[in-house]
């Protein structure tokens, strides 16, 4: 077996066993064990557990990236804003015990591990601002009315997978809704530099 494949098995399996039980609780033996590859592979791929857990983290942030990054397809602006929100929701409930462990617990407070979610959050905010026309830099009101956005976005997930009594496209209906009021909140605190009101009318 190649280098890249034992690599890849042992992400694959520190990400189940994080998943599982918390940072602290797992080892990197057992991980190893569950790879099915040498325990000193994980020193020379990673350096430590720390390591490998960010690469478990960095591994999911970039399959997310991809749900986001495909083609938004054709439509009116409220439908093709409704079909990314609503791949952004199936990928969660895809991948509903790995999402919770990240934003309730585990290694969260790690710097490193925030900073990858901060980044992938501003992505998710900056590939919506692109399609509404919004150039850089993001001026303040608007970026506070995104940041706030997303970090909404994820609560509501956040209680949809723990509860699953609201249907997906009630989740998103709502998550479109709340959008199109912090889009008009933005420029109301400032008219220069956001999406056109008359696109926003579009997405609600």
């Amino acid at each position: 077996m190649a280098g890249p494949d034992r690599r890849a098995l042992l992400v694959a399996a520190a990400a189940e066993l994080f998943t599982e039980r918390a940072f602290d609780e797992v080892t990197t033996s057992e991980i190893a064990r569950r790879a099915g590859v040498a325990y000193g592979l994980i020193a020379h791929h990673f350096g430590n557990k720390r390591g490998l857990y960010l690469a478990t983290i960095r591994a999911a942030a970039d399959r997310l990236r991809a749900v986001h990054e495909t083609s938004p397809g054709e439509g009116p602006p409220a439908e093709r804003l409704h079909a990314a929100l609503d791949r952004h929701v199936a990928f969660m409930e895809d991948n509903a015990a790995g999402f919770l462990a990240l934003t309730r617990g585990g290694n969260g407070s790690d710097p490193e591990v925030r900073a990858i979610v901060e980044d992938l959050r501003w992505q998710g905010a900056r590939r919506l601002l692109d399609a509404f026309g919004v150039a850089e830099p993001v001026r303040p009101a608007l970026r506070t009315v995104m940041r706030g956005w997303v970090g909404f976005l994820d609560e509501m997930v956040v209680d949809h997978l723990r509860y699953r009594d609201v249907p997906r496209e009630t989740l998103v209906a709502a998550a479109a809704a709340t959008l199109v009021a912090a889009l008009r909140a933005a420029h109301a605190a400032d008219p220069r530099g956001g999406p056109d009101p008359g696109l926003v009318d579009l997405l609600g």
